[in-house]
């Protein structure tokens, strides 16, 4: 996890620490702390650093602004540099180029332990780091073990949550989600968890197996779009090779107890998304029409009953045929029952779709030109797209 920069700065205040360029990138986030001296040394340097510069080995300016150049393109989150007996003060090419670049250069004297500042950011990380586990850890006991209430209910209140908040879950996860390692999905998510806690609070964004789910905390309506919104266009950063997403959104509930609900409305949508039986923009389960009555049917005898009197002819006479006649009824049902429009689709003849119907008729024993019919055979469809 990570820190966001202005927050850490405001711990070393008391300091004398100086901005002195960058201000734009103060809302970098920070991974962890590391002294760079040379231009060498920044091929440590993952990405979201706070770099701190002596000028222990800097004999020019010129070979100080180098150094902040190869900081730079190592995208760390800051420089600061420490100035003394080494740097006697901050060029000002090197100002100016921290100024463009959007990367904060901060000036803090030699009176001033560096080491003191590196205990406290690396606190800080730490703590924050700390956090953010316990919290997912929480999350993830009450959706998969709601009845064990002792493993979350008085850790959330430590946290800052409420039990009786109103809790939503999004999952999400890329289409080619099987080509990332765990730990790639995982760094990923931390990232996006990083860019929405600029604007965002009192959520938490993790990784359970490849899905990456978002809890969020007392979001309005409103709120929920707009979160979904920002985190849709952060996920298309972290992840720019993938092209398309399975979402997934439940519905907000009424307490914590029932944060488990909301999970599975969540990846029940994002299977219906996978089967491509829903657009890509309809995540929302409180959008789901019948859809929202037919993912709450957990009795499968109810359901195998239900297929056994409507579809499950067909489905057997396409096994034993190889025939597509179930394929033939859902365009003919998605048409509302235009024979011209559904042969228009599957490209045949307007009596090749009349014999096929009369096929179903016969299998089934169903008027198909009954409305009734239309609404249990839809009805059947859409209760094997959900399995």
């Amino acid at each position: 996890m990570s820190v966001v920069l202005k927050r850490l700065i405001e711990k070393v205040a008391h300091m004398d620490i100086t901005l002195l360029a960058g201000e734009k990138g103060l809302s970098n986030d920070v991974t962890w702390i590391h002294m760079v001296e040379s231009s060498l040394a920044t091929s440590f340097l993952d990405g979201g650093e706070i770099a701190f510069v002596t000028g222990v080995a800097i004999s020019t300016s010129d070979e100080l602004l180098d150094l902040i150049r190869s900081i730079c393109k190592k995208n760390a989150a800051g420089v600061i540099l420490n100035t003394g007996p080494y740097l006697d003060h901050v060029p000002q090419c090197v100002i100016e180029y921290c100024d463009r670049h959007g990367l904060p250069l901060f000036e803090v004297p030699w009176k001033i332990h560096l080491a003191e500042i590196m205990r406290v950011f690396s606190y800080a990380i730490t703590k924050e780091d700390s956090k953010d586990t316990e919290t997912a850890a929480v999350f993830r006991n009450a959706i998969f073990f709601p009845e064990q209430k002792d493993l979350y209910m008085i850790p959330l209140v430590h946290l800052s949550f409420q039990p009786e908040w109103k809790y939503t879950v999004c999952a999400v996860c890329p289409n080619d989600r099987e080509k990332y390692a765990e730990s790639t999905l995982e760094q990923k998510a931390s990232t996006v968890f990083g860019n929405l806690s600029h604007k965002y609070s009192d959520f938490s964004v993790f990784l359970s197996d490849t899905q990456i789910l978002a809890v969020l905390g007392n979001y309005g309506t409103e709120q929920v779009h707009s979160f979904v919104h920002d985190m849709s266009y952060y996920l298309r950063l972290a992840f720019p090779q993938s092209d398309s997403f399975l979402w997934g959104v439940g519905k907000t509930t009424k307490s914590i107890r029932c944060l488990y609900k909301s999970y599975r409305q969540a990846t029940a949508v994002q299977r219906l998304q996978s089967k491509g039986n829903l657009q890509p923009e309809q995540i929302f389960y409180s959008e789901m029409g019948l859809y929202k009555l037919l993912m709450n049917i957990d009795d499968e005898d109810i359901i195998s009953d239900y297929l056994q009197n409507t579809v499950q002819p067909i489905i057997n006479y396409d096994r034993e045929n190889s025939t597509d006649l179930l394929g033939v009824l859902r365009a003919y049902l998605a048409h509302d029952g235009s024979v011209k429009e559904t042969a228009e689709q599957l490209f045949v003849h307007r009596n090749t779709i009349n014999y096929y119907l009369g096929k179903i008729k016969d299998l089934t024993g169903m008027d198909l030109s009954s409305l009734s019919v239309k609404t249990q055979l839809t009805t059947a469809l859409m209760l094997m797209n959900i399995e």
